[in-house]
C-alpha cells in the first residue's frame, strides 16, 4: 500500500512542479498566478513531507515476508539441487520447483529488473529471517498439522540470504531498510534552508525556503560467484543451500558494505563518502594521525548543521580502532581512561558507541599517502537501502571448470542505498594508522 501511495504522490508531485516551473518563466504575476505559485509550492512541499511518511512507514513494516500455511509448505518442499540439475540438462523445471521459479519471475518482471536465462527464485524462498522447527513429540516424530491439502510440513527453512540481508553494519545500527520495492523510489532530500530573518512582533514571516533534491533509489545488480563441484550437485538441496549460504553470502554482504561507504552510484550504492553535503574534517596535505581533536570535529561538524538527531554513531576499520586504541586524548601521563577508545567504556569513545568494519577503506589517496583510512560519524537512520525481488542464479561452464569437474554458480541480488540527509553525516577520509 505504501509502495503504491509512492508513486501516485510522485506522480501528483511531477505535475505539480511541472506547473510551478512554467509559472517561474513568467516576468512578472498577476494577483491570480501568485496565489496559484504560491499554492503550488505549498503543495509540493506537502507532497514531500508526505512521501517522507510513507517511505517511512515502509522502513517499519516486518521485512520478512510473512507467509500463509500453503506458502510454508511449497517452500518446505522446494528443493535446488532438482532446479540446478534441470538447469544443467536444460531440461523444463516441473512441480514446486517451477512454480517457485515462475513466482521468482513475475517479481522480477514487477520490479523493473531482468531475470536473465538462469532460476529467479523469489523473495519469500532466499529472506525468511530465520529458522523454527517444531516441536518433538513424546515418540520422537515431528508433529504436523492436517489441512486440505494434507500435512503440513512443519520445519520452517532459513532463507538462503537472511545471513547476506542482517549483515551490513549500517543496517544494525538503524539505517533505513525498504524491501520488496518495485520499480523506482524517489525521495526528497533536504540540502539547506535559510533561516528567517528576525521580525517584529506584527510583521510578516519570512519563508524558510528549503532546497531540496530527490535521492532516487533504483535497482542496481549486486553480483557474487562460487565454484561448486558435481558430485556436490548430486548431493541433498540442505547441502547446497549451505554452500550457497556460507560462500555467496559474505561475497554480497562485503561488496554491499563497501558501497554504503564508498559507492560511486553508477552502478552500485551512493556511499556516505561521496555525498555532497556531508560535514568533512580534513587531516593534512598528506594525512594525519587521527586525535581527539578531530574525533570531536566529525560530532561538531553533525552537530553544527543543527543534524545532530536519532543515534548517531562513529563508523571505523580495524586500522583506524587499533590506532586509536594507542592514541592519547591529550598530552597528559598514558592511563587506559585517557585513551579515545580505552577497555574502561567498550564499544564507546566521545560518548557515542561506534562500530567497525574493514568494508570502510584503509587505502585511501591523499597528497603523498595512499594509505589513508576513513573514519565517519553520523545518524544511520538517515541512509536509506531499498532492495528488489530475490535472488538469480546461474549456471555456467567453460573448459576449465570441465577439466576440474566444476561448474561456476553466479548469484545476483538487485539493491541500492543512498543519503537522504547529508548534514546527519560528517567524514574524514585521510586518517594515518601508523600505529596499527
Amino acid at each position: 500500500m505504501n509502495a503504491q501511495k509512492i508513486r501516485e504522490l510522485n506522480e501528483k508531485r511531477g505535475a505539480a512542479y511541472k506547473d510551478l516551473v512554467a509559472l517561474s518563466d513568467k516576468t512578472s504575476f498577476t494577483a491570480d498566478e501568485t496565489t496559484r505559485y504560491n499554492g503550488l509550492e505549498t503543495e509540493i512541499r506537502g507532497i514531500d513531507e508526505a512521501l517522507v511518511r510513507n517511505a517511512t512507514a515502509m522502513s517499519l513494516a516486518r521485512p520478512e515476508p510473512v507467509l500463509t500455511s500453503g506458502e510454508e509448505r511449497d517452500v518446505a518442499r522446494f528443493d535446488i539441487g532438482t532446479a540446478l540439475r534441470s538447469l544443467i540438462a536444460n531440461k523444463a523445471l516441473t512441480g514446486i520447483e517451477r512454480e517457485l521459479v515462475d513466482e521468482g519471475q513475475k517479481e522480477a518482471r514487477s520490479a523493473g529488473i531482468s531475470s536473465g536465462s538462469g532460476l529467479t527464485l523469489p523473495r519469500m524462498l532466499v529472506r525468511r529471517g530465520g529458522e523454527a522447527r517444531a516441536a518433538m513429540s513424546a515418540t520422537g516424530t515431528t508433529s504436523v498439522t492436517l489441512d486440505q491439502g494434507g500435512m503440513t510440513i512443519a520445519t520452517n527453512k532459513q532463507g538462503l540470504l537472511d545471513d547476506f540481508y542482517n549483515s551490513s553494519i549500517l543496517r544494525v545500527n538503524g539505517a533505513t531498510v525498504l524491501e520488496g520495492l518495485v520499480g523506482n523510489l524517489d525521495i526528497p532530500r533536504l540540502l539547506k534552508a535559510t533561516d528567517p530573518a528576525k521580525k517584529t512582533e506584527n510583521a510578516a514571516a519570512d519563508s524558510a525556503n528549503p532546497t531540496t533534491s530527490m535521492l532516487s533509489l533504483v535497482p542496481k545488480r549486486l553480483p557474487a560467484y562460487v565454484d561448486i563441484g558435481e558430485q556436490l550437485l548430486n548431493q541433498s538441496s540442505s547441502a547446497i543451500e549451505t554452500v550457497i549460504r556460507r560462500n555467496l553470502t559474505a561475497q554480497l554482504s562485503s561488496i554491499q558494505e563497501k558501497a554504503f561507504f564508498h559507492g560511486g552510484g553508477t552502478s552500485e550504492a551512493n556511499g556516505i563518502a561521496g555525498t555532497s553535503g556531508i560535514g568533512s574534517v580534513v587531516g593534512g596535505t598528506n594525512g594525519l594521525a587521527p586525535t581527539w581533536s578531530q574525533v570531536v570535529s566529525l560530532e561538531s561538524k553533525v552537530d553544527q548543521a543543527n543534524a545532530l538527531l536519532g543515534v548517531p554513531r562513529y563508523f571505523i576499520n580495524g586500522k583506524t580502532k587499533a590506532q586509536l586504541k594507542t592514541t592519547l586524548k591529550n598530552s597528559a601521563t598514558g592511563t587506559d581512561s585517557n585513551y579515545i577508545i580505552s577497555d574502561m567504556n567498550p564499544g564507546i569513545f566521545n560518548g557515542y558507541q561506534y562500530a567497525y568494519t574493514n568494508a570502510i577503506s584503509s587505502a585511501l589517496t591523499k597528497g603523498s599517502a595512499s594509505t589513508c583510512s576513513a573514519i565517519f560519524f553520523g545518524n544511520p537512520a538517515d541512509y536509506w537501502i531499498g532492495y528488489w525481488g530475490g535472488l538469480t542464479l546461474e549456471i555456467l561452464r567453460d573448459s576449465s571448470n570441465a577439466i576440474t569437474g566444476q561448474y561456476r554458480l553466479a548469484a545476483a541480488v538487485y539493491y541500492d542505498g543512498g543519503v537522504v540527509r547529508a548534514q546527519s553525516f560528517s567524514a574524514m577520509l585521510d586518517a594515518l594508522t601508523p600505529n596499527a
